[in-house]
């Protein structure tokens, strides 16, 4: 090649790499399109959130509620699909996060069942320690129902029926790792009582069975009893909680009943793959910071009971780690664990 062809294929070559440099293009594309390009803002391309519950559970349909508010509110531009991983009482939907580590389309759901589980399922090989935390929404104070013609008015009377009647009755609710099946555990070794765990997946077979008679008493939230309540089937006679329910603000607590007991709260957040991109963790943040923001959130928690607090990142991740030694506790006392 001569001299003056050489410097032009040099001065080309420059040019190519000065542009490339100045447009801020990047020749390495081994990223695959997981984070947002230099200068724009990141939004996931097929976003899907998942529930550890089927359709119909209580974290189905609380998804469910909450994406329709995000886009009601247009916190989020595109519907996000939900995706029900059942398997493994929250076991499954977190080995599935756990597998797409640092996917960026993919988040979950979670309640302090995904504490639970790896403590008291053997060879739950994942915890939420394993796993990005995005933001804790709600502490959901649980209540106590009984149906109308129950004979007990208030805690310390089923109480005080079990001890006289022991393995013969019966409370009802969802998995054995679910806070009102915790809960009910741990008053039993508080009281030295006895009482049998009917399960069923769904709220409404639960309720169903206290109506029945199947059942003798169940610990939820306030919206699985609101409408039963309203129609003078159920009534709340306890609070299961450290603090009232804010939709039940007369049904006396557990203290106010006085037990000691060290009750799990029940909590419910966001959670992400490990090694989520820092720009695709600040996006869920934020729409989780804006939901709870909103006339809608604000309507929607007042009307089913629900206590809002916000934890963020850091925050999130340390107010976890108390709640899996308060559920640590927990098990060990009603010999659980």
């Amino acid at each position: 090649m001569s001299d003056t062809r050489m410097a032009r294929a040099l001065t080309s070559c420059a040019l190519v790499a000065l542009l490339t440099s100045a447009c801020g293009l990047q020749t390495d594309e081994s990223d695959g399109g997981a984070g947002a390009q230099d200068g724009e803002e990141f939004e996931p391309q097929d976003p899907e959130i998942l529930v550890h519950t089927g359709p119909g559970g209580g974290s189905d349909i609380f998804v469910r509620d909450v994406v329709s508010m995000m886009r009601e509110e247009n916190v989020i531009s595109s519907n996000w699909s939900v995706r029900n991983e059942e398997a493994g009482e929250g076991a499954g939907a977190m080995s599935y996060l756990l597998e797409r580590q640092g996917e960026t389309d993919t988040i979950s759901a979670m309640t302090t069942t995904w504490l639970t589980t790896p403590q008291t399922i053997e060879g739950a090989s994942v915890t939420v320690n394993d796993l990005t935390a995005v933001a804790g929404l709600i502490i959901e104070p649980e209540v106590m129902a009984v149906s109308a013609d129950s004979p007990y008015e208030s805690l310390t009377d089923f109480i005080e029926d079990a001890e006289s009647k022991p393995g013969e009755l019966v409370q009802t609710g969802g998995s054995t790792t679910e806070v009102g099946a915790l809960n009910g555990a741990a008053l039993q070794a508080e009281t030295g009582t006895d009482w049998q765990f009917l399960s069923f997946e769904e709220v409404g077979q639960r309720v169903t069975a206290l109506l029945n008679g199947d059942a003798d008493m169940m610990f939820g939230s306030a919206q699985d009893f609101a409408s039963q309540v309203d129609a003078g089937k159920l009534e709340i006679i306890a609070t299961i909680s450290p603090d009232p329910s804010p939709v039940f603000p007369d049904a006396p607590t557990v203290e106010d009943e006085g037990y000691d007991v060290g009750l799990v709260p029940q909590v419910r957040g966001v959670m992400a793959p490990p090694d989520i991109p820092e720009e695709a963790l600040t996006y869920y943040q934020d729409a989780f910071t804006q939901l709870l923001e909103t006339d809608s959130w604000k309507e929607y928690s007042e009307t089913n009971g629900l206590v809002t607090q916000l934890r963020v990142g850091e925050e999130w991740q340390s107010f976890l780690a108390e709640q899996n030694d308060r559920v640590a506790e927990a098990l060990e006392s009603a010999d659980l664990g």
